[in-house]
């Protein structure tokens, strides 16, 4: 007594099971233990990319460097005046 099913995969993701024998179990118990995994994709798609943090930290690395040297060179620009005006 051997029963066979074959299982159709749907274009969102849900499988259909098909019974090829006497139908001893439920064709529609199938479904019924599925959740329903559209809610969980749209959880997973509203959160925030980790790779825009990690671009945001390389930007924010950026300006901080910048502002760093310009600070420099005006420090240096300073001192260099201060020595030639006497």
């Amino acid at each position: 007594m051997s029963t066979t099913e074959e299982a159709t995969i749907n274009p969102d993701g849900s499988t259909t099971f098909n019974d090829a024998g006497d139908g001893a179990g439920s064709a529609g118990a199938a479904g019924e233990d599925m959740p329903d995994m559209g809610e969980t994709a749209e959880e997973i798609v509203k959160g925030t990319d980790p790779a825009l943090y990690l671009a945001l930290s390389v930007v924010a690395f950026i300006a901080l460097y910048l502002f760093l040297q310009m600070r420099k060179k005006t420090k240096e620009c300073r001192s260099r005046r201060l020595l030639f005006q006497s």
